[in-house]
């Protein structure tokens, strides 16, 4: 897992714990978007919307709204389980991923000017992570 990824993770175990408002400038600017959310999640593999309930901690009818916008701008495509044709399951696109690169891009050079090597970075987030989640071993 790369860096860009790592923080994804910490940024979406932050904000299932605390989503709301940046008590520095009362805006949803420091808070992961619930769109980028998903382009992470489904640049891992493709979801059904339960799956993406759960991940994403948000309501159905906000999902499927979200999901909507999101096929229309083509970032995100849908599709039914071969298998039995019921399972509606959802796949980034190509230009979803370059927007989620493009927020990566973003991401990265923030950290980049605070830390020289990605190592160091790469455990520190990893360590958190894990403390995040509930399994460190203090």
């Amino acid at each position: 897992m790369n860096i860009c990824d790592q923080l994804i993770d910490l940024r979406i175990l932050l904000t299932q714990r605390c989503d709301g408002f940046s008590l520095k400038d009362s805006s949803k600017n420091s808070i992961l978007s619930t769109r980028i959310k998903i382009l992470h999640l489904l640049d891992s593999r493709d979801m059904t919307p339960a799956e993406l309930i759960d991940n994403v901690c948000i309501a159905k009818s906000n999902l499927a709204n979200i999901l909507k916008c999101m096929i229309k701008d083509n970032v995100v495509d849908s599709y039914k389980n071969v298998d039995n044709g019921k399972n509606i399951y959802y796949k980034i696109t190509q230009d979803g991923t370059t927007e989620l690169k493009k927020y990566k891009d973003i991401m990265l050079s923030g950290f980049r000017e605070n830390c020289n090597t990605d190592d160091c970075l790469q455990t520190l987030l990893a360590q958190l992570i894990e403390i995040l989640k509930g399994n460190n071993n203090d």
